[in-house]
């Protein structure tokens, strides 16, 4: 019969923890990523309802912001892109707005950017009733989609900007984007890699959405007075200026 000491079990538990902490998980497991989007105005912190100035001198008073983000993808250093089915409504009225994203694989990832489509899905847009889902709290759902899809013909309203120049008189402004035309896609890569732990729920990604950017671009500026609403249906051209100033509005929170 063999006896094992206490000095050799209690090497053999350190042994093996330590085998643990080198291996990661070796089990399939899910992470967590919270990606939080927040508002900003020509580089300045902002609240929706605020004012900001145009290029102009303008003061433009923005009113409500409100989006639906989709197709994610987080890239590995190793592995390359890996796609996250998740579509979110953002609300930028509020404080916490956020997308959730669960990242499903064997071991620790390092993350090094960020891909985010700006829209609907094609496949999740035109031809579905909203009251199709489960549960109807979900951000394409009969309540989770409220003001914020126009029709089983025309889907889903992929990004609403709404406002007024607070000139005499005031000249309000409402671009209303949707139609798969409009989807985009923006892409962000960190300054550095960002460890994602297997079963971790502590990263978090900061994004900021410039609101001032979305009318002023290096090649092309929305004037309000001039262009002062899209429904993309009425205005399509108009409509594609608008979702291509937005979509070069993101950037990743210093």
């Amino acid at each position: 019969m063999t006896f094992y000491t206490p000095h050799f079990s209690a090497a053999l538990i350190a042994a093996s923890a330590l085998l643990l902490s080198a291996t990661g998980c070796q089990r399939e497991s899910t992470a967590t990523v919270r990606v939080n989007c927040a508002v900003e105005w020509n580089g300045e912190p902002f609240t929706i309802g605020e004012s900001g100035l145009d290029m102009q001198g303008r003061e433009a008073q923005l009113e409500r912001l409100e989006a639906y983000v989709s197709d994610f993808a987080l890239h590995d250093v190793e592995e390359g892109w890996i796609d996250i089915d998740t579509v979110a409504r953002l609300d930028f009225s509020l404080a916490d707005s956020h997308a959730l994203l669960e990242v499903k694989g064997t071991g620790d990832r390092s993350i090094d950017g960020i891909r985010m489509g700006l829209g609907v899905p094609a496949d999740r847009n035109k031809d579905v009733d909203p009251a199709s889902y489960d549960n109807p709290d979900h951000p394409l759902g009969f309540k989770g989609s409220a003001g914020m899809h126009w029709g089983w013909a025309a889907g889903y309203i992929f990004s609403v900007y709404e406002g007024r120049l607070l000139t005499e008189p005031n000249v309000p402004f409402a671009y209303h984007t949707g139609n798969d035309t409009c989807f985009r896609t923006v892409e962000l890569m960190f300054d550095a890699p960002r460890l994602l732990e297997c079963e971790s729920t502590d990263l978090e990604i900061n994004l900021v959405l410039d609101a001032y950017q979305c009318l002023h671009g290096d090649g092309d500026v929305i004037d309000p007075e001039l262009d002062p609403e899209t429904h993309t249906g009425n205005n399509l051209p108009l409509a594609l200026r608008w979702v291509d100033l937005y979509q070069s509005a993101w950037s990743i929170a210093p």
